[in-house]
C-alpha cells in the first residue's frame, strides 16, 4: 500500500512540476506578446516624438505651420524625415538647426527663405551668424530671445559686434579675443581689451 501511495504521489508531483513548467513557458511566451501589444517601445526602435519647439499651438496650428514650411520650401515630409517620422535625413538635421534659429529669433522660415534655393537679402547675415555659432560653440538662443530681443549675454555681445566691425569683417576676428568653441569665453588679450574698455 505504501508503495502504491508513493507512486501515486510521485505521479501527482511530476504532473504538478510539469504543469508549473508549462505555465511558466506559456507565460514567458505571452509576456513577449503582451509587451508588444502594449505599445511599449522595444529596444533599438526609435520613438516618435512631436516635441519640436518650432511648432507651437494646437494640432491644427502646428499642421498649418508645417504646410506653410513645406509649401515655401517646395518639399514633402520625406525630404527631412523617414515615413515614420522617427529619423531625420541629412537635410532634416540641417533644417532642425535652422528651426532652432527661427525659434531664437522669433521668426518663421520666410524670414530668410524665398524658397528652398533662394533667400532674402539677410542670407549673408544668417550664414555669418551660423558660422559664429559654430566657431563659438553656441546656438542662436545663446544671444537671441525672440523677435528683436536679446538675452543678457546677447546684450553684452552687441558692443563687440559694433567695435569689431563684425558686419563687414565676419567671424574670424572674433578669435583674436575669444577662445574657440568656449561660448565666447575671453582669452588673455580679450580680458585686456575688456579691462581697457572698463577703464582699469
Amino acid at each position: 500500500m505504501k508503495a502504491i501511495m508513493l507512486i501515486f504521489l510521485q505521479k501527482k508531483l511530476f504532473k504538478s512540476v510539469l504543469g508549473i513548467a508549462s505555465i511558466a513557458a506559456v507565460s514567458l511566451c505571452l509576456e513577449g506578446v503582451a509587451l508588444s501589444e502594449t505599445g511599449l517601445p522595444v529596444k533599438n526602435t526609435p520613438v516618435v516624438t512631436f516635441s519640436n519647439p518650432y511648432f507651437k499651438g494646437t494640432k491644427e496650428e502646428k499642421e498649418a505651420q508645417i504646410r506653410r514650411m513645406s509649401s515655401l520650401l517646395g518639399v514633402d515630409c520625406d525630404f527631412c524625415h523617414n515615413e515614420d517620422l522617427t529619423v531625420f535625413s541629412k537635410e532634416g538635421e540641417k533644417s532642425k538647426a535652422m528651426m532652432k534659429a527661427s525659434v531664437a529669433l522669433g521668426v518663421e522660415c520666410n524670414h530668410c527663405h524665398k524658397d528652398r534655393n533662394h533667400y532674402h537679402e539677410n542670407e549673408l547675415q544668417a550664414k555669418k551668424m551660423f558660422e559664429l555659432c559654430d566657431i563659438m560653440g553656441t546656438e542662436c538662443a545663446f544671444c537671441h530671445a525672440g523677435k528683436d530681443k536679446l538675452t543678457p549675454k546677447g546684450e553684452r555681445s552687441k558692443t563687440a559686434f559694433l567695435t569689431r566691425a563684425w558686419a563687414t569683417e565676419g567671424t574670424k576676428p572674433c578669435l583674436e579675443c575669444h577662445i574657440e568653441k568656449k561660448q565666447f569665453a575671453l582669452n588673455f588679450y580679450g580680458w585686456q581689451v575688456l579691462n581697457t574698455m572698463k577703464g582699469f
